[in-house]
């Protein structure tokens, strides 16, 4: 007797793209170029990108007091303890992030590199 099952799977695939970055003034003569001349296919998709483009979302930048570690935001001023109960403190020094024990951030002369850091994750901020 037959038999069907049904499977979800998941497909990693690798694409490239061709980024195009014009000023507001280069976008208006292209659109206005192209509105001359006779286009289908790919032109015409084009200058439908270009005549119903949007403007980005505002993301918010990020606070000069704040780094990113693998996705996760971390505050320079707090201190965290680690999963073995250490505690750790976060510095920019000379536009690099580093981390020290029990030192406060203006004390970290020569910290640990977050990789050495994060191998003992997760951190957890300590709250007064």
């Amino acid at each position: 007797m037959a038999t069907a099952q049904y499977e979800t799977r998941t497909r990693t695939v690798e694409e490239t793209v061709v980024v195009l970055t014009l000023t507001e003034d280069e976008a208006k003569e292209l659109r206005e170029h192209i509105e001359r001349v006779a286009v289908s296919g790919v032109v015409y998709r084009v200058y439908e990108a270009l005549i119903k483009s949007t403007p980005p979302a505002q993301q918010p930048a990020p606070a000069a007091d704040t780094f990113e570690y693998d996705g996760v935001t971390y505050e320079l001023n707090a201190t965290y303890v680690d999963r073995d109960g250490d505690k750790w403190h976060f510095a920019r020094i000379d536009g690099e992030v580093i981390g020290g024990g029990d030192h406060k951030p203006e004390d970290i002369d020569d910290g640990c590199s977050l990789d050495f850091i994060m191998d003992y994750r997760p951190l957890t901020k300590v709250t007064p």
